[in-house]
């Protein structure tokens, strides 16, 4: 017969068929245990000191006490306990402390014991012992009492268009526990300005300020840790200040804290980033060019989350929030809090200035140049000032580069930074203005065997003409000149700086590869324009 554990009721049973006189045999037919079993079951009962029935109507404990034994410890595995259950204690304890391994603490209990366990059996025992005295309080949280922030381990990822670069995007998210409305946000770094106006967004996407918000203690949220009274950051206290809400911190190390908080980083994995990474089913991940994408992204995958209905309360968290937190929660402030860095500097020679840790300059009038300025910037906006009037207003950018407004270029730079960037649309644009035979010209230029830059600079040059000499002059100089495919430049300008552009057409028939002419060229007037 198969043997198997028994229960208390099988205990009970087997000592009431005992007390009846039935049989060792049938016990074991109508118990499913073995001969055996029962064997060492009735002598336990003998040896009791106790009879049967006290003992078939005592509680489970003292039942146990008698009718089972711990069959896993032998007299050498009793030994091991009880040198090892004094320690496990402090053993747990320890193994709250940062970087502690159960192997450093084994190698510490196997020298300090005559009759040390493995080290697979005193892990074991160590965790079972850490389990049953791990204790955790269930947070109440009331209505519009408390929002959780915490930032997502994984990033996601901004991809320029063009180089197909990638940049990193952090996640922060933040809760209401009371209703588990959920807010997630991306941002291109973790700077004050980035993660104030990333709050400042989660409580215009809520519609209301709760009484505390709580945080761990990032940098940019606690200056200095203190369990019983931390120094929030001055960003921190002008935030809370604006908003008209109190601050809280985590205890260090202590991530149940901001359980809820900590629970819905797990549902951006699952519920968010699953979306983006598998592009909602269709197999293919997302790209995003901006961080206005991926955040309008998200905006959707915030509503799409709170809309949805919890199954343990039988409605949504949006509609929880609105029924019973929304008319709780303060009011917003008019204005959104901006964190504002200020850098004071001197306009130099570039009138450009470098602001944050990303390496991208913003232009300044270059009437400006020598003097001092002030540069006001937060996430969005980048301000110049000079002498208390404001000169130059740009959209921040976080990669790096340069971002120009033209009209703060000198003449010359802006003159360079245009024939830059010309290509052969706007040449042959702007000669067609001038007049067919310069349309002509231009055209041959271009197609001249010759690199691309040298014939835009040509081309250039041939503009510069028609602003020195005019566009009727040059419009003549360009019927006067010899084969087209011969075109150039410099028998333009030698044309025009020697007059001939006025020396009359004669009729005649336009030979092969040449202008159409008005009338035939003499011997010696075609003779002349040969440069």
């Amino acid at each position: 017969m198969a043997n198997k554990k028994a229960t208390m009721t099988d205990l009970r049973l087997l000592i009431r068929e005992f007390i009846k006189g039935t049989s060792k045999r049938k016990i074991s037919e109508k118990l499913n245990l073995s001969r055996t079993s029962v064997d060492v079951y009735i002598g336990r009962i003998d040896a009791s000191g106790k009879s049967a029935e006290e003992l078939l109507h005592s509680d489970d404990k003292t039942l146990s006490q008698v009718m089972v034994r711990d069959s896993g410890h032998r007299n050498t595995d009793s030994e091991k306990l009880e040198e090892l259950t004094p320690l496990l204690e402090d053993y747990a304890r320890q193994m709250q402390l940062r970087n502690m391994t159960y192997q450093l603490l084994f190698e510490n209990y196997s020298n300090r014991v005559a009759h040390p366990y493995g080290y697979t059996q005193f892990k074991e025992k160590l965790q079972a012992y850490e389990k049953a005295h791990s204790y955790s309080f269930h947070n109440v949280y009331e209505p519009a009492g408390e929002m959780q922030a915490d930032y997502a381990g994984d990033k996601l990822w901004i991809m320029d268009p063009r180089t197909k670069v990638c940049q990193e995007a952090y996640v922060l998210v933040c809760v209401l526990p009371f209703s588990s409305l959920a807010f997630a946000i991306a941002m291109l770094s973790t700077t004050m300005e980035s993660f104030f106006n990333a709050l400042s967004r989660c409580l215009a996407y809520f519609g209301g300020v709760p009484l505390t918000v709580k945080s761990d203690n990032m940098r940019q949220w606690v200056k200095k840790y203190d369990r019983y009274e931390p120094a929030f950051s001055e960003a921190a206290n002008q935030w809370a200040l604006h908003y008209g809400t109190c601050l809280e911190n985590c205890r260090v190390s202590k991530p149940r804290d901001k359980g809820p908080a900590e629970s819905l980083v797990n549902q951006v994995y699952r519920f968010y980033y699953s979306r983006i990474e598998s592009g909602n089913g269709s197999g293919r991940r997302e790209e995003f060019y901006s961080i206005d994408q991926l955040n309008n992204r998200l905006y959707e995958l915030n509503d799409e989350y709170n809309s949805r209905v919890m199954k343990s309360i039988g409605t949504s968290r949006w509609d929880r929030y609105l029924s019973s937190e929304k008319p709780l929660m303060n009011p917003l402030p008019p204005d959104m809090y901006v964190f504002r860095y200020e850098k004071l500097f001197t306009v130099g020679a570039t009138y450009h200035v470098q602001i944050g840790k990303e390496h991208h300059f913003y232009s300044i009038p270059y009437q400006y140049v020598g003097k001092k300025a002030k540069a006001v910037y937060d996430c969005n906006i980048v301000e110049v000032w000079v002498d208390m009037e404001r000169v130059a207003v740009h959209r921040r950018s976080f990669t790096d580069g340069y971002t120009t407004e033209p009209s703060h270029m000198p003449p010359n730079h802006l003159a360079y930074m245009r024939s830059r960037e010309c290509n052969a649309a706007y040449f042959l644009d702007k000669s067609r203005l001038i007049g067919p035979a310069t349309h002509e010209v231009m055209q041959a230029v271009l197609k001249s065997p010759r690199f691309v830059q040298q014939s835009y600079k040509a081309c250039h040059g041939i503009l510069r003409l028609a602003a020195k000499f005019g566009n009727e002059r040059l419009e003549n100089a360009c019927q006067r000149i010899g084969p087209v495919s011969s075109a150039r430049y410099t028998r333009l300008k030698n044309i025009l700086e020697h007059g001939l552009d006025s020396v009359p057409l004669q009729q005649a028939e336009p030979r092969r590869g040449c202008l159409p002419l008005a009338g035939r060229r003499s011997p010696s007037v075609f003779h002349i324009f040969r440069f």
